[in-house]
Order: structure tokens, then C-alpha cells, then sequence
């Protein structure tokens, strides 16, 4: 596993790629970005996971639609955030 260093990230993108670490947890994914993976993931787009997936793991494309990995992904990190700031 790759420990992310976000020490060459702003701070809302280092809450961002800490969020987005700990919705694949949540999803048991075993996906972790580093800093320098998610500002390339950036670079290519504002969305990342599309961009991960059609990079890196487009194996999926064939059992999943990529809207669907896409939204399970995003609206369970919204759902995490919504959780650590209601606490």
C-alpha cells in the first residue's frame, strides 16, 4: 500500500484525496492514491475517479457502466463528508 504524502497539496485538495482514500475503505476498493497520482488524476479533469478507471483499471468496464462506478463512488464520499461534519 502507498502512503500518501500531501505535503505538495493545498489543503482542500489534501481533504479531498483523504476523503476520496477513505470512501474506497468504505467501499473495501483496494484503490489508494498517492498525492502525486491524484494531482495527475486532476490535471486530466475534474472528474478523477472516471479518469482512474478509464486509465488504470478499464477491467471494469466490462462488468460496470462507468456513470455507475462513478456515482457509487462519489455519493458514498458525500456521504463520509457529510458524516465528519456533522461530527
Amino acid at each position: 500500500m502507498t502512503i500518501a504524502t500531501t505535503a505538495d497539496l493545498e489543503p482542500a485538495d489534501e481533504a479531498s484525496l483523504n476523503a476520496y482514500n477513505s470512501t474506497f475503505a468504505a467501499l473495501d476498493i483496494d484503490w489508494h492514491w498517492d498525492s502525486s497520482t491524484y494531482q495527475e488524476l486532476l490535471a486530466e479533469g475534474s472528474q478523477p475517479v472516471r479518469v482512474f478507471v478509464e486509465r488504470h483499471r478499464p477491467h471494469l468496464l466490462r462488468a460496470y457502466g462507468i456513470d455507475c462506478l462513478v456515482n457509487a463512488i462519489e455519493s458514498t464520499r458525500a456521504g463520509l463528508r457529510r458524516q465528519g461534519a456533522s461530527r
